[in-house]
């Protein structure tokens, strides 16, 4: 799993690294494509990495609390926004989240909705959904970003 972070990292840094990966993401390439650029760049990482980091970050157990979040050094992010891309979205694409869901877009935003006869988190916790460029109006959906 280092070799993964370790990929994930770099290509955070990297630009035609992102680029690649970007193109990968946006055609839905398969595990193998991703391991061969890895690969390429110096990385190993297996199937069962990808998978594994995957359900972590859409895991609900994956949120950060508050107090975690004050621990937090840097981070993926970047302005992914692209206009022609963008304009015709109507939800949470690639281009909000990145490889893995690992480089989120500067401009997408999501709020955990608190369920309001409790007072808190639901066991099926839904959230609203959107980007400060109005590539999409707010929604809500599940933590993938499917609207509900």
């Amino acid at each position: 799993m280092e070799q993964l972070i370790s990929f994930i990292e770099k290509a955070q840094s990297d630009k035609e690294l992102m680029a690649k990966l970007d193109v990968l993401g946006e055609k839905d390439a398969g595990t193998d494509e991703i391991i061969a650029l890895a690969k390429e760049n110096g990385f190993t990482i297996t199937a069962d990495e990808i998978e594994k980091l995957k359900s972590e970050n859409t895991a609900d157990s994956a949120e950060l609390k508050e107090d975690e979040l004050e621990t937090v050094a840097g981070g993926g992010s970047q302005n992914r926004y692209d206009p022609k891309s963008c304009k015709n979205m109507y939800r949470t694409k690639y281009n909000c989240v990145g490889f893995l869901s690992a480089c989120w877009c500067d401009h997408y935003r999501k709020e955990c909705i608190l369920d309001p006869k409790k007072g808190k988190y639901s066991m099926t916790k839904r959230y609203w959904h959107s980007c400060t460029m109005n590539a999409f109006s707010k929604y809500k959906g599940d933590s993938d970003g499917r609207p509900d």
